[in-house]
């Protein structure tokens, strides 16, 4: 039996070093039991119900593989066009006589990406009271995460946009940066911003890195086991054609681009190196990658990097100093730019020379540079689809304590009547 899913148990492992190593003593020691919390509940919720909406199609996408014949059900937005899938409905807590290893395998592959999406959210939440702090995460790992993965990694209508509407190969995401990014800063975005605000600052300065070994050895972690898990051909990538070797090595060059111009950013504005921006222009250059990594050339992989290093103290000076919003994580700032950056870059970058069969549609991925101007509509559609059904659900429940605080508010009392009582009128006198 092969185990090459056991590369992305390093994914959620980095992710919760990475965050640990820019929080105070204080709040790293808080988030010790949410983080540990949140990742067995995610196990339980992703096996009872997110796997069965998640995959519970993956017949439907690879009919010859007779081992998924119990996973046949993918409810579609149009009744009888399997083209709009939207929810799979087979495989709720991995029972019956159609759960074969092949199923489980899929299971144990996929679980590590929905937990690191749901830990990310958690770890986002540190400033908030644990009923937000546990629940958020829970609903996003129970609906949220696995309805957006089956339009993107299940067969559903994101992928299908190349069969649909003619859009390139399809919504494009390779690795992640899409669902493990992007959807879970959307999510976070929305419910933060009912919040209430950071302070406001005289001078913006980088933020300070209280365990900056736990965040570089965090980041690398996340990335080895990152390639490690993508590299393994996981179910969504079937039927497409990879040159494997330089995928790793253009994932490789754009973490070293991400560090270099996160760096170069740092040494310009700070006049020295700073160690947390070092780990997180690491993770954002692995994010920003994986989105496209078997589509790029050397060279353009290069330049996606760099390009989202440069963006990241920017992203992060928009989120936590324009807006200011409590995320100290770093969750919304990775999310748009080893998230958004990373799709759109792959709609543009993309040489258009490998990826034959991504999505069912043949012929090589390619971006504006490949030749397929149609990819960035397919991305865009993505990117905007993603966003609002992440911040969407955000907004939602962010909402919800503003309403019930209005609802609970006490009506003022009246001091005085509001109509004057008459006087009594006795009987006139006559004569």
């Amino acid at each position: 039996m092969q185990l090459n899913w056991l590369w992305g148990y390093l994914v959620p492992m980095g992710m919760l070093l990475l965050v640990w190593g820019g929080l105070p003593p204080r709040r790293a020691r808080k988030i010790t039991p949410l983080a540990l919390s949140a990742l067995a509940l995610t196990t339980l919720l992703y096996w009872a119900v997110g796997f069965a909406f998640h995959l519970g199609g993956a017949h439907v996408v690879a009919p010859q593989e007779a081992s998924l014949e119990g996973l046949n059900r993918l409810l579609p937005l149009i009744p009888g066009n399997g083209d709009w899938g939207i929810i799979g409905l087979a495989g709720f807590a991995l029972s019956g006589d159609g759960v074969t290893p092949t199923v489980i395998a899929l299971f144990l592959t996929y679980l590590p990406m929905a937990a690191t999406a749901v830990l990310l959210v958690v770890l986002a939440l540190t400033e908030e009271e644990p009923r937000w702090a546990v629940g958020l995460p829970l609903l996003f790992a129970l609906v949220v995460w696995p309805i957006a993965a089956c339009w993107v990694w299940g067969g559903g209508f994101l992928a299908r946009l190349g069969t649909t509407f003619g859009l390139g190969h399809g919504f494009v995401d390779f690795g992640g940066s899409a669902l493990l990014l992007w959807l879970p800063a959307a999510y976070l975005f929305g419910f933060l911003v009912w919040r209430e605000r950071l302070p406001q600052v005289e001078e913006a300065t980088l933020p300070p890195a209280y365990f900056p070994l736990l965040a570089n050895a965090g980041a690398l972690l996340m990335g080895v086991g990152w390639m490690g898990w993508a590299l393994a051909q996981p179910f969504h990538t079937c039927g497409a054609t990879f040159d494997l070797p330089r995928t790793a090595l253009t994932v490789l060059l754009a973490a070293a681009g991400a560090v270099v111009g996160g760096q170069g950013y740092a040494f310009l504005a700070e006049g020295e190196l700073e160690p947390l921006l070092s780990a997180r222009s690491a993770a954002v250059g692995w994010g920003s990658a994986l989105a496209a990594a078997p589509f790029l050339t050397p060279a353009m992989a290069l330049v996606t990097g760099l390009v989202a290093g440069l963006l990241f103290p920017f992203a992060l000076y928009l989120v936590e100093i324009v807006l200011r919003l409590r995320d100290r994580s770093a969750a919304i700032a990775l999310g748009l730019t080893g998230g958004a950056w990373g799709l759109v870059a792959a709609s543009l970058l993309a040489a258009g020379r490998w990826g034959d069969g991504w999505n069912g549609i043949d012929g090589p991925v390619g971006g504006l540079i490949g030749g397929d101007g149609k990819q960035v509509a397919a991305q865009l559609v993505g990117l905007a689809v993603l966003g609002l059904w992440g911040g969407g659900w955000g907004l939602l429940l962010g909402a919800l304590p503003r309403l019930r605080e209005r609802l609970q508010r006490p009506k003022p009392e009246s001091t005085a009547d509001e109509e004057a009582q008459e006087p009594e009128q006795g009987p006139e006198d006559e004569g």
